[in-house]
């Protein structure tokens, strides 16, 4: 008698109540509900992480381009559509040709002579590249996209006398080159980059 009424209470203390799943299952909602949210917290900010640092990344890998052509600039002038002799730098703060390229220029790249601009096309920062240095009539150049999200390119040149010009146009015969070009980026996201590139 005394053997079977403990096995009995034994067997009542095995397992929970209802009671006791109620309370875990409660106390595990808390805790999923709050882990879900560091999780979320934590991919929205992997997310603007990366985005930023693509930002960031493209503009590095323009400004970079930038650095590498305005370092290799030749005194060459070129005749444009018109057979109209440019000097082998020329820029303004609109368009410069009908093709809306805000600089022009002639580098040299692998040994080469190459006539190459730069335009904002929307929010486009566009790399124009023309297949011959002297244009013939209604050539148009390949536009290539170099970095997206900008709502402003903005140039500068400085010349010998150590002023700053909104404009380059020499005449092809004197075909000076500036002795620097200043760039100025506004991007969507609020931040401006101003840069300064010497030229040989």
């Amino acid at each position: 008698m005394y053997r079977a009424d403990r096995t009995h209470r034994r067997r009542r203390h095995l397992g929970f109540t209802l009671i006791e799943i109620l309370i875990a299952l409660a106390v595990f909602s808390v805790l999923a509900i709050i882990a879900y949210r560091g999780v979320a917290r934590m991919a929205t900010v992997k997310l603007a992480l990366d985005a930023d640092n693509r930002k960031w990344r493209e503009l590095t890998v323009a400004l970079a381009r930038m650095d590498d052509d305005f370092s290799q600039v030749a005194a060459r002038p070129y005749r444009d559509e018109g057979g109209t002799a440019q000097p082998s730098v020329r820029g303004s703060a609109g368009a410069v040709d009908a093709n809306g390229a805000q600089i022009e220029l002639i580098r040299f790249d692998s040994g080469k002579l190459v006539h190459l601009g730069y335009r904002l096309k929307d929010t486009h920062l566009e790399l124009m590249l023309w297949n011959t240095l002297d244009l013939a009539p209604r050539t148009a150049p390949t536009a290539l996209p170099l970095l997206d999200h900008v709502t402003k390119f903005d140039l500068r040149y400085l010349d010998r006398n150590g002023q700053w010009q909104l404009a380059w146009s020499q005449t092809p015969q004197v075909n000076q080159v500036p002795r620097a070009v200043e760039v100025t980026l506004s991007l969507e996201s609020g931040e401006t980059v101003t840069r300064l590139f010497l030229l040989p």
